[in-house]
């Protein structure tokens, strides 16, 4: 639609007009706008306040508006504060993009049946969502007797006003700074970082709905209410981002006092609108204490470190947790103190410590609604001695291996400090080559309060928090338990993680090791004078590896790196013979595919090594670009990445963007997304289809659930009766289906991911690849002819480039590679550096060959000039290294960069072609390198139009929100905000987003999938997801009856102990993993997102928090079950054991395995509620299928020897026969 743009403005007689007021005109004007069926529209008053703009989508119509103005008997419609109202066109033609919001708008608006005069008297309702507050407070709530009493540790009485928004309410008061003499303002000002010589101090306190886990009202002061949150508000004071507050850390109640009591009704009201959570009434007792919270920390850290208890770190950690989380007040704490002690006498150190975090993992939350039994020391010491002798029926599964140790870590807020752990992460260099003291390495991550990685805000500073907070944690150290941890150091990839490694230094071989040791070891760095780059070397050593095995560095040859024209053609590579690769195969027990490019580390060097067949002998060839640092005896190779099998290729928005520019018809996307879905319907047509969906995208691949399916398929048993294997394949679709939708990650069959390295035979002509896999069946495949060739992130249209693929002679060396791209070392300028500025040193390259996809011709590819590293002039220390760290936390701009241009590129009909977006590609490369160079991008390096983008294209929208109930997705109704700009900025919530139909590919894409469509048409047409009321026993009891049958006169029984035993600790590993991964409690994690290692997007966007959360919840769980499968078959097998692989047991004498697993499969069969204090009791299930899996897997060699075994028996007792008979 066109769309028009109307002025309006007072008449000029009468009395001087008061200023309009943006939802007040809008409310006017619906009115009468209503006849005329314009629904949606957007007013703006301007700056002088007198007068305002109109624009709306519908033309038409608000000419016909027009013409009812200009007469005389409308005049009295036009009324507005006794002032008449002045309309006509105006001059300017509306803005394009807004028409395009209005017009999506009103659409959702017809669609959802809103009436807009309603809508906007709702606005207006929420406009006055505002109640005004005499007292603020948060403490903690503690027991006086059978009595919960909210105790406050901060209390002050304030004339302040609360806004209530759509996600946040915000507390707002103005103090003078005179009024620091109250002891109260002094807390709270003194770790403000706020200007000191401003004369009033406006403090603004943002509390998220979502963060709220309960509210209580007062039964007898019916205007107060306590808010319990599962996380601190954040902080602002005259604008500027502040610390917080004393003793929050600790504290997590909030008490409000009304000004008003009659106005909790509005309150309540908001309740009742769903904006906030239900409250319940409670009678709310105050009491105070004089000591005050960090004092009461003090004292019970003194208590740990009391000579008389000896106490091990690890329960001095744990004991800490309880206190400094907030699950116990510091002194319920103290008053544990000594039967901890006796615990760690009696039944050892870890024990004790394991059984203390499980009390950390179940411990309910405090308040009216609890009974004050259930804290009472005496009960928590009951529950300690409970947990310790479950876990010594239970075991221990899980230790240190060669490629994972256990850490504690710290999560570190403007407001908080919260102890987890401890944790298995992946190792790297340093951790293990100090694995014996890995309790002195302390993981720490910077975040927001809510969780959520630090981003730029370009509104408000953020610079006390980093500068103040953050600072003084990194140069002062972390004191936890005795210890004193300070900074280390951070990889490349914890670093854009906001996570670094601090050390508590410890003696070894009575030497003292503290972080400078640990430097100095690493090698020499003296000679690099950037703080970034000596960073990122020193980071080498704390890059996650997989394994490590030795090299004698005689065998270490240099070799000379390919430069041509100021460019390095191999830069990052180096070669290896095949002894030496099948070395390193060999660490690699988890991939049945040997492979023959690595990832590595070695001494100094950081790259990718390819096998080079013309090598004899054991040798590694490295050239200068590979070596970053020497001045090391390290012998390791280390893995960080390997490619056994090629990596899929997936389409994005930025790519699709850039294609679509180069002449992509939407057709051949639509084609590929069409394809997709088609893929995720045949998925439940069959079990055969289901198991294969599953194994494709790496759901149940260390549970081997495919093979269990296809294992039961073949029995004959009904899996459309079993709920879990319907919700399963219901929540891997939902996934699937939400990054179609939201993520536009399309899949391309005819095209692959691939390690890049170079041509070593000179084979290859400039402009010519060697492309080549393997497939299902281990046999090399290889792209010929032309092919596109790309990487991440490509914003520049000269950042995708056609190549041409060829074959090889079958005696040149690179026949014997796979899985790997090879780029030609001749030519002008290397093909990797036009891809976005890529090298060879581990980046991973997009290969296409599917022929709608490859476009005739491509755009040169960018030539940004290169930046040189800051120069400090001196060599680094740790401290140059920190204010780094916080430097790019502060500065880190790469994702706004990509956001923008992602808008920008859909707004501009040049789309990544317009000179904004080119600006932005060039920005883009300069802030991808700043963790290398230092070199950041500002904020006034982006154009205006960069600014502005507050209109965004529909396929940004947030997603649907879902709720995941025990059995069953739900989608809710798509949300309609009309809650204006200035109302949102001032409830917190900032100006809202708005969004229009793209009219190019990605909206095109985004809008031919519905969700709630998609699952309705699916189970409709579904053979295997049919509703159905009527439930047999389940697929696990139907297996049952056929293992009882196959293994009659096997007893099994008296393994049921030992099972019950397995399936308490297995349950509880899945509880806390549950609690642990959980981004938004008290809205859990289903036991089925751990099963299938992947975090359902429940409330829009997917957030980058969302998605580490999602890698690290399916490592741990993946390495957890490998124990647990180890362990069912045999208690003395680690989780690194063949057994633990899917491998049987071959305890074919005795078939203790078989009889185990039977027993854990009749026991995970048995309905089990899991009790936890913040977790409702819900029937775990998984525990059943794991057994499943390990009986089969033993059944099938049981019913092998069974049948054929006497034959075998006989066989091997001759041949033993003949070796005694033939022997010297």
């Amino acid at each position: 639609m066109e769309g028009i743009e109307l002025y309006i403005c007072f008449a000029q007689r009468g009395p001087q007009p008061r200023q309009l007021i943006g939802t007040e005109l809008k409310k006017f004007l619906a009115q009468l706008l209503k006849p005329f069926k314009i629904i949606n529209f957007e007013v703006q008053v301007l700056k002088s306040g007198n007068d305002a703009v109109l624009t709306t989508h519908k033309r038409t119509q608000a000419l016909q508006f027009l013409q009812q103005c200009q007469q005389p008997r409308f005049f009295p419609k036009l009324v507005l504060n006794r002032r008449r109202l002045i309309i006509k066109t105006s001059v300017n033609m509306p803005d394009k993009i807004l028409v395009r919001v209005l017009e999506r708008e009103e659409k959702a608006m017809l669609i959802a049946d809103y009436d807009t005069v309603k809508a906007l008297a709702l606005i207006v309702h929420r406009n006055q969502r505002e109640c005004k507050i005499s007292s603020f407070a948060y403490g903690k709530w503690e027991y006086v007797g059978p009595q919960a009493c909210f105790h406050p540790y901060f209390d002050l009485s304030i004339d302040a006003t609360a806004a209530f928004g759509d996600r946040y309410f915000v507390l707002t008061w103005v103090a003078a700074t005179d009024d620091s003499n109250d002891q109260d303002s002094t807390r709270l000002n003194s770790s403000t970082g706020s200007d000191s010589d401003q004369s009033t101090l406006r403090y603004q306190l943002r509390f998220p709905y979502s963060a709220i886990e309960s509210t209580i009202l007062d039964h007898d002061n019916s205007h107060a209410l306590v808010y319990t949150l599962n996380h601190a508000p954040k902080v602002w004071v005259n604008g500027v981002r502040a610390f917080g507050m004393d003793s929050s850390t600790c504290c997590q109640e909030y008490r409000f006092e009304l000004q008003d009591p009659s106005e909790v009704q509005r309150v309540l009201s908001l309740e009742r609108d769903g904006v906030l959570p239900q409250s319940s009434l409670h009678l709310i007792k105050t009491f105070q204490c004089n000591v005050p919270m960090d004092e009461q920390l003090g004292q019970l850290a003194s208590a740990l470190e009391d000579s008389r208890f000896n106490f091990d770190f690890g329960v001095k950690f744990q004991v800490t947790k309880l206190a400094q989380n907030g699950f116990l007040p510091p002194r319920s704490v103290f008053k544990l103190i000594d039967h901890v002690s006796m615990m760690q006498s009696t039944s050892g150190a870890s024990r004790t410590a394991a059984a203390l975090r499980r009390l950390c993992q179940q411990i309910p939350y405090a308040g009216p609604f609890l009974k004050a039994s259930a804290l009472d020391p005496l009960t928590i010491a009951e529950s300690l001695d409970r947990y310790v002798e479950d876990l010594l029926e239970e075991q221990s599964y899980l230790n240190n291996t060669s490629d994972s140790i256990s850490t504690f870590r710290a999560d570190v807020t403007p407001s908080t400090l919260q102890l987890v752990g401890p944790e298995l992460e992946s190792s790297n260099r340093v951790l293990r080559n100090y694995a014996s003291y890995s309790s002195h390495f302390l993981r720490v991550t910077f975040m927001e309060e809510d969780g959520e990685p630090f981003y730029f805000d370009h509104s408000r500073s953020n610079r006390d928090i980093f500068w103040g907070r953050f600072d003084w944690l990194l140069q002062d150290g972390i004191k936890i338990g005795g210890r004193l941890y300070e900074f280390l150091g951070f990889s490349h990839s914890s670093l854009r993680a906001q996570t670094c490694w601090f050390l508590a230094p410890f003696t070894d071989h009575d030497k003292r090791i503290d972080a400078d040791t640990i430097i100095y070891k690493l090698g020499d760095f003296s000679h690099i004078q950037c703080p970034a780059k000596c960073a990122a070397r020193i980071g080498q050593a704390f890059t996650d590896t997989s394994s490590s095995i030795v090299i004698d560095p005689a065998f270490v040859e240099e070799m000379e790196d390919v430069e041509r024209n100021g460019r390095v053609f191999s830069d990052g590579v180096g070669t290896c013979s095949l002894e030496v690769l099948k070395t390193l195969q060999s660490a690699q027990k988890s991939f049945a595919v040997p492979a023959t490019v690595f990832q590595i580390r070695y001494a100094g060097a950081k790259g990718v090594i390819s096998l080079d067949s013309r090598l004899q002998g054991h040798v590694l060839r490295l050239g200068p670009s590979i070596i970053k640092y020497r001045g090391t005896e390290e012998s390791h190779i280390e893995v960080c990445g390997v490619a056994p099998r090629k990596l899929p290729l997936v389409l994005n928005r930025s790519l699709i963007q850039i294609l679509e520019d180069l002449g992509i018809p939407n057709q051949a996307f639509e084609a590929l997304q069409t394809r997709a879905i088609d893929e995720l319907r045949s998925s439940v047509s069959s079990v055969a289809n289901a198991a294969a969906f599953l194994e494709k995208h790496n759901v149940g691949k260390t549970t081997d659930t495919p093979w269990l399916l296809r294992k039961m398929q073949s029995l004959g048993l009904a899996l459309s009766d079993d709920l879990f294997f319907r919700d399963l394949l219901d929540a891997v679709i939902l996934i699937q289906l939400q990054d179609l939708k939201y993520k536009t990650r399309i899949p391309v069959e005819a095209g692959a991911t691939l390690y890049g390295i170079m041509d070593e035979t000179g084979l290859l002509d400039e402009g010519q690849v060697y492309c080549c896999w393997l497939d299902l069946e281990s046999h090399i495949q290889r792209a010929t002819g032309t092919v596109l060739v790309t990487r991440s992130p490509a914003l520049h249209t000269g950042d995708v480039q056609r190549a041409q693929a060829v074959t090889v002679p079958d005696d040149s060396p690179l026949t014997a590679l796979h899985n790997c791209i090879v780029f030609s070392a001749k030519g002008e300028r290397d093909l990797p550096s036009q891809l976005s500025g890529g090298d060879l040193d581990g980046d991973l390259y997009h290969v296409i060959w599917d022929k709608t996809l490859i476009p005739n011709a491509c755009y040169p590819p960018s030539q940004y000039p290169r930046l040189p590293p800051v120069d400090i002039g001196r060599p680094i220390t740790r401290t140059d290294m920190s204010n780094f760290f916080l430097k790019f936390m502060e500065q880190d701009l790469l994702g706004r960069v990509s956001t923008q241009h992602l808008i920008l590129a859909d707004q501009f009909e040049q789309g990544t072609l317009h000179p904004d977006c080119i600006k932005l590609a060039e920005l883009s490369s300069t802030a991808v390198d700043f963790a290398k160079t230092g070199i950041p991008i500002y904020e006034d390096q982006f154009s205006q139009s960069c600014r502005n983008t507050k209109f965004r294209p529909d396929f940004m929208a947030p997603a649907r929100t879902v709720k995941v109930e025990e059995h069953g997705i739900i989608f809710e109704r798509e949300h309609i905000d009309l809650i204006d700009d200035d109302d949102a900025r001032k409830a917190g919530e900032g100006a809202k987003k708005r969004y229009y139909e793209s009219k190019k590919t990605l909206g095109i894409l985004y809008r031919s999938i519905d969700e709630r469509v998609f699952f309705k048409e699916l189970h409709e047409r579904s053979a295997i997801m049919k509703d159905d009321d009527q439930k047999s026993q389940g697929v696990l009891g139907d297996l049952w009856d056929y293992i009882q049958v196959e293994t009659v006169g096997l007893d099994w029984e008296h393994y049921i102990n030992y099972a019950v035993a397995m399936r308490n600790s297995y349950e509880a590993t899945v509880t806390d993993i549950i609690l642990q991964y959980s981004t938004n409690p008290p809205e859990y994690l289903e036991e089925i997102e751990v099963f299938m290692g992947s975090i359902i997007c429940r409330t829009g966007f997917r957030s980058k928090r969302q998605k580490e959360y999602t890698t690290g919840m399916k490592e741990k769980y993946d390495r957890e079950v490998k124990a647990y499968l180890a362990a069912m078959r045999d208690p003395c097998c680690g989780p690194d054991s063949i057994i633990a692989t899917g491998e049987p047991s071959g305890d074919e004498e005795t078939w203790e395995a078989l009889r185990r697993s039977m027993a854990c499969l009749d026991v995970g069969m048995r309905p089990s509620g899991v009790k936890n204090g913040r977790i409702d009791a819900k029937t775990r299930v998984t525990f059943g299928w794991l057994a499943a899996l390990a009986v089969m897997q033993e059944l099938e060699v049981y019913q092998e020897d069974r049948d054929v075994g006497p034959l075998r028996k006989a066989l091997k007792k001759m041949k033993t026969l003949g070796k005694q008979i033939w022997a010297p």
